[in-house]
């Protein structure tokens, strides 16, 4: 029965491993080709995931055998030429990749970063709001509510110190106000704003003080950006690292291709008559 076959190479005996399995026309599959293409879960996993591959194996080696004998010569010649380009094109670009990877220093200091950006800042331009804040969602009758809202709003050194020993009290809290997060993320992160009330959170003043019937809710938001606006170098920072990283691989490619004619030039491996 062919699901004797289907089961994961653990539960095959090594002389089993290379046994056939199913056969299409003129071509054969062996187990050592199906094993490395699926992880089985489960003996029941490894059956229905064999049984799909071997169904989509043989079906395309059917039909790759039936567009031989059914399209026309001149379609058949047209696609071995596309398949001999894309195989150009796949090596080639395989090699410069290889090239690339062996030849180009992926390191990027942070002053060439922070001197595209500087010369570049026009050119970037936030597609959503952004945000940096801090908030807590503590239980409404915490005793140190009083120093708790106090070095919230400060929220020095000394502040942030006491503040995270305090860390277990609350519900909620974000003290890293240093990081960007898109709005969605905020609204995300904060229960008592939505989409409808946000934006009376982000004017003056920046804290804001909120309670209900269980809890009080500390947020302060430390800066705010529209659309449209500057995104800040921390934000865009490794969009720019991609960028400068690109260009550099553009200009060594180029180099590299024309390095690669003129030394088949110097071989007289290549020439023009």
């Amino acid at each position: 029965m062919i699901t004797s076959f289907f089961f994961s190479c653990t539960f095959f005996p090594k002389n089993l491993k290379d046994n056939l399995i199913a056969r299409a026309g003129n071509k054969f599959l062996y187990h050592s080709e199906l094993e490395n293409k699926i992880q089985y879960k489960s003996i029941s996993d490894s059956i229905f995931k064999s049984k799909v591959l071997i169904d989509n194996w043989a079906r395309d080696n059917l039909l790759f055998e039936k567009s031989k004998i059914n399209l026309s010569d001149k379609t058949l010649s047209e696609l071995n030429i596309l398949v001999e380009e894309y195989k150009y094109d796949l090596y080639i670009r395989t090699y410069k990749e290889f090239v690339v990877k062996n030849s180009i220093d992926t390191l990027i200091d942070l002053s060439e970063l922070k001197q595209y950006y500087d010369l570049n800042v026009s050119n970037f331009k936030l597609n959503e709001e952004l945000f940096q804040f801090r908030y807590i969602s503590l239980p409404k009758d915490n005793n140190d509510l009083d120093l708790i809202k106090k070095k919230f709003i400060r929220f020095n050194f000394n502040d942030r110190q006491f503040l995270d020993s305090l860390s277990f009290q609350f519900s909620i809290f974000n003290f890293n106000d240093s990081i960007w997060l898109k709005k969605r993320d905020f609204l995300k992160s904060i229960k008592i704003i939505n989409e409808k009330n946000y934006i009376k959170f982000i004017k003056n003043p920046k804290f804001y003080m909120v309670k209900d019937s269980l809890e009080v809710y500390l947020l302060f938001v430390k800066n705010h950006l529209f659309k449209k606006q500057t995104p800040p170098f921390s934000y865009i920072k490794n969009t720019i690292r991609k960028i400068v990283f690109n260009k550099r691989k553009l200009k060594f490619i180029k180099e590299f291709e024309k390095q690669i004619l003129k030394d088949a030039i110097q071989k007289n491996k290549f020439e023009t008559y």
